[in-house]
């Protein structure tokens, strides 16, 4: 959940520490994951009204932007601390002071945040992935119950089906598998997949445990 992507929104005229802030929305009196999932969308939008000069991120402008800032957090104290003390310094007026203090507050408040918002986002597609692990464990097992059970004269309406299924695993491996530069992780034994079945013959063959040789 790192990567960035462009804003949806664009704001027409980005909220000013000197505007009002407004309320946030009410919750949604339907209780539905769908309604809940609306309505946390609503809250971001809602969040992102209420960051000052807010920017939609420009990935044409981001190596740009970057550069600066680091500079800033490095350079920015040093200037404060040598126009306060220098009059000569102050008099090029190069630098607001006291914005620059500002921004300086601004950056570690929201950087502080994102950090925050970067870990709910991240818990948010874990705990997604974790309930459609459970199902999708119990999908395996039924897999593996399907294809075998096919293979006998009472499962000759499953085939099709299976068929399908297999079609669907075989594109979900497809999907998953990682780019020919990259390091492929340690296949996770079945066992921990689909544990206590006693059908790892029936699944497919990525999804067995690696054979071992002496």
């Amino acid at each position: 959940m790192n990567d960035k992507k462009e804003s949806r929104n664009a704001q027409p005229r980005p909220r000013t520490l000197a505007d009002p802030i407004a309320p946030p929305p009410p919750p949604p009196a339907d209780g539905s994951v769908e309604a809940v999932a609306g309505y946390f969308i609503v809250l971001i939008d809602y969040m992102e009204g209420l960051i000052p000069n807010f920017r939609p991120y420009e990935a044409k402008d981001a190596r740009r932007v970057a550069t600066a800032a680091r500079f800033a957090k490095a350079l920015v104290p040093e200037i404060i601390a040598t126009v306060t003390a220098y009059p000569q310094a102050a008099a090029v007026n190069t630098l607001d002071v006291e914005e620059a203090r500002a921004t300086l507050r601004f950056a570690a408040a929201m950087k502080g945040f994102a950090r925050h918002l970067s870990a709910l986002l991240d818990g948010v597609e874990f705990t997604a992935d974790n309930e459609l692990a459970k199902v999708g464990t119990q999908a395996l097992v039924t897999y593996a119950w399907a294809k075998k059970h096919a293979k006998g004269p009472e499962g000759v309406g499953l085939r099709s089906s299976v068929a399908g299924m297999t079609r669907a695993i075989k594109k979900a491996m497809n999907r998953r598998r990682p780019a020919a530069s990259t390091q492929e992780p340690s296949p996770t034994p079945v066992a921990d997949v689909i544990p206590g079945t006693g059908d790892v013959d029936d699944l497919p063959g990525e999804l067995r445990e690696p054979s071992t040789t002496t």
